[in-house]
Order: C-alpha cells, then sequence, then structure tokens
C-alpha cells in the first residue's frame, strides 16, 4: 500500500528542482558580472586550472572562466529569450489567423507552416547569419523565423478545440463579433499554451545560438555567448586545457536541462483539467413561483400568431466520409409567446440540431430546404449580418452542458455583463440572477464552482440578458436528479408566464408529466416530429407508436424499455419507420 503514495510524493519534491536551478543560473549570470568587475587579460594567469583562486579555471588570455561563463550565459539568454518571444508572437499571429478565418487562409497558412518546418532549421540559420556575419538581428532572424511554426500549430489546435465549445457557440448567439469572441475566449484559451511552447523554445535557441556561434558565425568573442566560449576553447582542449570547454558547456547543459524541466512541468500544469463543483444547489429546495399552476396551461392552445413557424424544414449535415445525416426531414413546429413547447425524443433523434438552425448556427454546409420564419422575418436562407440582428434579443439560446457554456477561466459575472453590453439591454447582472432564482454573488463564482443546477440557472440568465421573444432550453436538466430537474422546468415555466415563448428540448418525459410545465408537447423520432399537439393529451394519450413506447418506458406506466435502437441519422429506412422496432406498423403523423 505505501508504493501508490510514495510515488506521487516523490514527483512533487522533484518539481522545485528545474525552477530552483534556474533561478541559481539566473542569479549566477546577473550578478557575477556585477561583482568581478571589468575583467582584463592577464597572460601570466592563462590556462591556470580550476582550484581555490578560480573555480573554474582560466583561459588562453587569462580570463576567469567562472566570471567569462556568467557574462557567456547572460548573452544566451538575452538572445534566447528574444528569439522565443519573437517567434511565439509569429506562431500565436499565424495560428489564430488560421484558427479563426478557416477555409482557404487556414489551408494556406498551414501549408505555408508545414513548408517552414520542414526545411532544415540549422542549415537556414547558417545561411541568414553567412550574409551578415556578427549580427546580433540576424542571428535572432535565423532563430525566430524557423521556430515559429511548432507554436502556430499548437495555436491553431487550441483554438479549434475552443471554437467548437459550447461557450463559443453561445458567445456568437449572444451576439459577439468574430473579434470579440477572438480576443475574449480564443486568445485567453490558448495564451497558456503557447506560454509553455515559449519556455520550450528557450533551449532550442539557446543551443542554436550556441552553435552557430561554435561554428565561428555569431557574436565577436568581445560580446561572447556561451557558443562563443565553447569555439574558442576547441584549440585549448588539445594543449590538455580540458576546462576551458567543461566550464561553458556545463553551464550550457545545467541550463538547458532545467529550462526544459520548467517546461514539461508547465505543460503538465496547463493540461490539467479544472475540478467542477459537486456541492447541492443551495436554491433546489426555493420552489420557483409558477409551481401552483395546477396546469391549466397544458391543454390550452394560443390563437395568437406564432413567434416561429417552421415549415417543412429538412437539414442535411455532411459527415467525413462523405455520407449525410438526416438530422431533420419534414419538421413543422410552432413557437408562440407565453406557451412552453417540449420536444422530447431519444438521443440523436435530432432535437438539438433542429434547436441550432432556429438560432441560425447550423454546422458548415448543411443543406437545408423549407421555412424558419421567426418574428415574421424568414430566416432559412439569411446571412450571418441578419442573425446577429436576432440572436440574444428575438431569441436566446440556453445550450446544453450548463458550466461549459461559460469561459471557464473568467468569473460569470463579467461574462453575463458582457452580454448584456453587447445587446444594449437596461437589464443588471444582479437583475438577471435574481429572475433564475440564483444569490447575487454568484456573479463573482467561476464557472467550475457552480453546482448543476446553478450553472444551468446561469445560463438561462445570460440567455435572457437581451429580453428575448423566444427562449431555446436545450436539455436543461441533462444529468439533474429529479429535484433539481422540476425545478428548472417550473422556472423555465415562469419564463414563458412573463410571455416568452419557450422551447424545452429534454429527456425528461417522467419530469415533464409530475410537473405538467409544458403547454405543447412534440414528439421527434429520426429526424421527424412524428406526434405533437396539447402536452396533456400527448402525454396521456399517445397517438403515435414511438410515443406510446416512450411513455410505457416510464415507471409510473409499467417501466417496459423500448425495444431494439434508434436508426442511424446516416441510413434512414424510406419512411425513416419505427415499426422495425415494434413489430407492427406506424400510424400517420398527429
Amino acid at each position: 500500500m505505501s508504493e501508490p503514495t510514495t510515488r506521487p510524493r516523490r514527483r512533487r519534491a522533484l518539481r522545485p528542482l528545474p525552477v530552483a536551478t534556474l533561478l541559481v543560473l539566473i542569479g549566477y549570470a546577473v550578478l557575477t558580472p556585477w561583482w568581478a568587475g571589468t575583467q582584463t587579460a592577464d597572460f601570466s594567469q592563462a590556462l591556470l586550472p580550476p582550484g581555490p583562486g578560480q573555480w573554474f579555471g582560466t583561459d588562453h588570455s587569462g580570463y576567469d572562466l567562472f566570471v567569462r561563463s556568467a557574462e557567456g550565459l547572460r548573452v544566451s539568454l538575452l538572445i534566447a529569450l528574444v528569439c522565443a518571444v519573437v517567434a511565439t508572437v509569429l506562431g500565436v499571429a499565424v495560428g489564430a489567423v488560421a484558427a479563426t478565418v478557416g477555409g482557404r487562409i487556414d489551408r494556406f497558412l498551414m501549408r505555408a507552416t508545414d513548408g517552414v518546418n520542414a526545411l532544415p532549421h540549422l542549415l537556414i540559420g547558417v545561411v541568414i547569419v553567412a550574409l551578415y556575419p556578427g549580427s546580433l538581428t540576424a542571428i535572432i532572424a535565423s532563430i525566430s523565423l524557423t521556430h515559429w511554426p511548432q507554436i502556430a500549430r499548437v495555436v491553431r489546435a487550441e483554438m479549434l478545440s475552443v471554437r467548437s465549445s459550447e461557450y463559443v457557440e453561445a458567445a456568437y448567439l449572444w451576439g459577439a463579433s468574430r473579434g470579440q469572441v477572438l480576443y475574449r475566449h480564443l486568445l485567453p484559451a490558448a495564451l497558456p499554451q503557447a506560454a509553455v511552447g515559449l519556455v520550450m523554445l528557450v533551449p532550442h535557441a539557446v543551443w542554436h545560438e550556441s552553435t552557430l556561434s561554435f561554428l565561428g558565425l555569431g557574436l565577436s568573442p568581445d560580446e561572447a555567448s556561451l557558443g562563443t566560449l565553447l569555439e574558442v576553447a576547441r584549440g585549448d582542449v588539445f594543449t590538455g586545457a580540458w576546462w576551458t570547454l567543461a566550464a561553458p558547456a556545463g553551464v550550457l547543459v545545467a541550463t538547458t536541462l532545467s529550462v526544459a524541466g520548467l517546461s514539461n512541468a508547465l505543460g503538465g500544469r496547463s493540461r490539467s483539467a479544472l475540478g467542477r463543483g459537486r456541492g447541492r444547489d443551495p436554491l433546489a429546495g426555493i420552489v420557483t413561483a409558477g409551481s401552483d399552476r395546477d396546469g391549466e396551461g397544458t391543454g390550452a392552445t394560443s390563437t395568437a400568431p406564432p413567434l416561429v413557424r417552421v415549415r417543412s424544414l429538412t437539414l442535411r449535415l455532411p459527415t467525413e466520409d462523405d455520407r449525410w445525416v438526416h438530422a431533420a426531414t419534414g419538421v413543422d413546429l410552432d413557437l408562440r409567446a407565453g406557451e412552453l413547447t417540449a420536444l422530447v425524443g431519444e438521443s440523436g433523434s435530432g432535437k438539438s440540431t433542429l434547436a441550432s438552425a432556429l438560432c441560425g448556427l447550423s454546422p458548415a454546409g448543411t443543406r437545408s430546404s423549407g421555412s424558419v420564419s421567426i418574428d415574421g422575418r424568414e430566416m432559412l436562407d439569411a446571412d450571418e449580418r441578419a442573425w446577429r440582428g436576432l440572436r440574444g434579443r428575438t431569441i436566446g439560446l440556453a445550450a446544453q452542458s450548463g458550466a461549459e457554456t461559460f469561459t471557464p477561466v473568467r468569473r460569470v459575472g463579467p461574462q453575463i455583463a458582457e452580454v448584456i453590453d453587447a445587446l444594449g439591454t437596461e437589464v443588471s447582472v444582479p437583475e438577471l440572477l435574481e429572475r433564475v432564482g440564483l444569490a447575487a454573488d454568484t456573479a463573482d463564482k467561476f464557472p467550475h464552482e457552480l453546482s448543476g443546477g446553478m450553472a444551468v440557472r446561469a445560463v438561462t440568465a445570460a440567455a435572457l440578458a437581451g429580453e428575448p421573444a423566444v427562449l431555446v432550453a436545450d436539455e436543461p436538466t441533462a444529468g439533474l436528479d429529479p429535484e433539481l430537474a422540476a425545478q428548472i422546468l417550473l422556472l423555465l415555466r415562469r419564463v414563458a408566464d412573463a410571455g416568452t415563448a419557450v422551447l424545452v428540448i429534454t429527456h425528461d418525459l417522467q419530469v415533464l408529466e409530475t410537473t405538467d410545465v409544458a403547454d405543447r408537447m412534440a414528439i421527434m423520432y429520426a429526424g421527424r416530429i412524428v406526434e405533437q399537439g396539447p402536452a396533456r393529451d400527448v402525454l396521456t394519450a399517445p397517438e403515435h407508436p414511438y410515443g406510446r413506447a416512450l411513455m410505457a418506458a416510464l415507471p409510473a406506466h409499467g417501466l417496459r424499455p423500448l425495444p431494439g435502437l434508434p436508426p442511424e441519422l446516416t441510413d434512414l429506412p424510406d419512411d425513416h419507420s419505427f415499426a422495425d422496432r415494434t413489430g407492427g406498423t406506424d400510424v400517420a403523423d398527429r
């Protein structure tokens, strides 16, 4: 049992070693020349071996190698740091443009990156420095221009990963521009990796500069770097003065190993995941206003014109293997002010894809037909500018995954405040938090400090920042226990009672049945809405075999599991039939 406990302790004990070594070396490089003052050549002291008066010995000019190596280390570190910073700035710029713009620009920049990376770096450095011998600018340029591709690839990969996350999608939905997303979300996520890359470039730059100087292409002996000292020591070694080579080489190796160890430690820290708050929602016991509705709305049908009118909507999403996902086929759906519509169905039935289409967030390459009218405007083929005018203001999305909708490295309150500023509304962060049943101090918490119920409420608050006429809540109860799920649905019921058209996408049929919050219900299967109508009618007497099978699977109705699995949306039967899972035949849509 002792083995598992001692190993982590050993790793923790070793972590400070690279930092301590590097600090000692930096102190050595900075303080030693200052303490020793200016050295002058003293040929009477030439090539003295290491001893009490000269710890590292002396070179052929009588210079103390302890001081001389410190001066060389200082020059090498400064050059390496400048090279690493320049290469990192270039890499971040290329990676950010490639990830943000995408398309042909991305492909061109990545091919250019591959081309630079394929060139022999040292050979390119030798050519550049040979054209401008002894030039510090040429040395920095030769190293920087050949070391940025690694940073560019790391930054691009990190930004592409973040760009596909829930909180970036939510930022676009809440009205953020491409520049705002880059500045507020993509760069903060990629900079830690870029910083690690910068540290990792330092030892590379030290060795490249030392190699160039060792080849006689570096700085003059008066501005000696470690490489210059190594180059000078080549002749002395043949006379038996081994210390002239050992002193700068030892300092070079120690510096390289300490910086490499530090970069590895930083890399591990940058990849560590943030912990998730697991505490119980402190407001879980509070009954949201509207829970005493007695279900009066669940059978009602408003005569008001729909705010969202979907007709014959068909969505086809491309796959990497040149197939098409039949995410939606012939979908008809209406969302009216003051109504809560529940869209239910198994995972993979196309519910979230439909929600994304209603918010203009369909993936690139999606083929669509039919009609999506929002507040009287046809939006199916609208451009991004038209959608930006609606998102957050006319239609809001409370995306699934709760806390992942927010940037993980920033507090919740400022992020909601940015949404308010972008949408130009007069509402305040405390007012929004109060509206969704959260305490004001929730604004000071990081996303990972929120429990599941608090995270859903915070996402809903952000979605309501623009006071939209339509709210789409995508899986707001996923991962919550029944009590918290009921609280969230009752909260959304209250939003609908305030005059908002609410679409709730959920799996929780049992909670829908017990809370009685929905006015209308639509059941989706294999990309089609197979049944819809007043929620009470659909819950109590579904007509479609799939609806009946869903209800029969609930504990209160016998707990009979659905046979089989939903069909693959890339390989649907001609009629999207549910009959294969029941042994019977489908009936017409309701």
